[in-house]
């Protein structure tokens, strides 16, 4: 790859704060970018390449969001070298994204959040492990990395609130509700065990596999699916399933939507009024199922 794409990507994870999934999925976009331009310099691209490159990417029948993202990658490159190497043009700052449809986010009912947790019993460290987790990813509707990112050092029981870092390193305070709290107490002297029945080095993640080192996203992903296949649960679940589900419930509650964007670490709240749309589906499905004259099969 480029030199000059390497500089940027490092500048991402090392100076912009950006997750490691996040980098790694605008390598592969600014490799195939690469690979477009069949040995054009850089910096001699102009917004024909780029929207050319980008009618390649349908062609491939990409995703929307997708070819979106790699036109992201493309556009930060481009203001990156602007900026920092004092390059005199930027080719993407015309090329606009494809449409899109924005869909609507999954997310369960209250009384389906309630019944899935309830259905993860036993006192086995699996059991008490993953009951901690989904009721801590439930009670704070946190992303999955920061979910996994949890540190014992910004855990505080007594307040019932856990200090985590966001996007782009920003951090935010989030609060734990008694159930989730209870879940918590209950996992972490199973945690000290099992870090000691393998030998680990102690670290500070609060969630760990079943060896005693920290729990990756896909443990947790992979742990959501386990429990829903034993639950009998039909729908699509994912970690991301119960953030969507905690945004809903709050909006429904009537919480402000502000709020809720600094509960979520949303730096732009058109982000977060998706959920006000998610509010009414929810209306919508309860009118369906409870009105005498509704579409009960939908």
């Amino acid at each position: 790859m480029d030199a000059r794409f390497l500089d940027y990507l490092d500048y991402l994870g090392s100076v912009r704060g950006l997750s490691l999934r996040t980098v790694e999925a605008y390598r592969r976009d600014l490799a195939q970018y690469e690979v477009f331009l069949e040995g054009k310099d850089l910096d001699e691209a102009d917004a024909s390449d780029i929207r050319t490159f980008a009618g390649t990417l349908v062609m491939e029948k990409r995703a929307a969001s997708s070819i979106n993202r790699a036109l992201s990658a493309v556009r930060g490159f481009y203001r990156y070298r602007m900026k920092f190497h004092e390059k005199g043009k930027d080719p993407a700052r015309e090329v606009e994204n494809v449409p899109t449809g924005r869909s609507l986010p999954s997310f369960l009912f209250e009384e389906e959040i309630n019944s899935f947790l309830e259905s993860i019993e036993g006192e086995t460290f699996l059991d008490v492990r993953d009951r901690a987790l989904l009721e801590v990813m439930y009670s704070t509707g946190c992303r999955v990395s920061e979910l996994c990112g949890m540190r014992l050092s910004r855990l505080n029981m007594n307040n019932f609130t856990i200090r985590v870092k966001g996007k782009g390193a920003k951090e935010r305070l989030v609060f734990l509700c008694d159930a989730a709290n209870q879940a918590l107490s209950r996992y972490l002297p199973y945690r000290a065990a099992v870090i000691r029945k393998y030998g680990i080095e102690e670290h500070d993640r609060i969630f760990v596999n079943s060896r005693g080192r920290p729990l990756s996203s896909r443990g947790a992903e992979k742990i959501v699916e386990k429990r829903r296949l034993k639950a009998g649960i039909r729908k699509h679940l994912t970690p991301h399933t119960f953030r969507h589900s905690f945004a809903t419930h709050l909006v429904a509650a009537g919480a402000d939507m502000r709020v809720v964007q600094e509960m979520l670490g949303h730096s732009n709240i058109s982000t977060t009024q998706v959920y006000a749309h998610v509010d009414m589906e929810r209306l919508r499905r309860v009118y369906e199922q409870a009105h005498p004259h509704g579409s009960k099969t939908k």
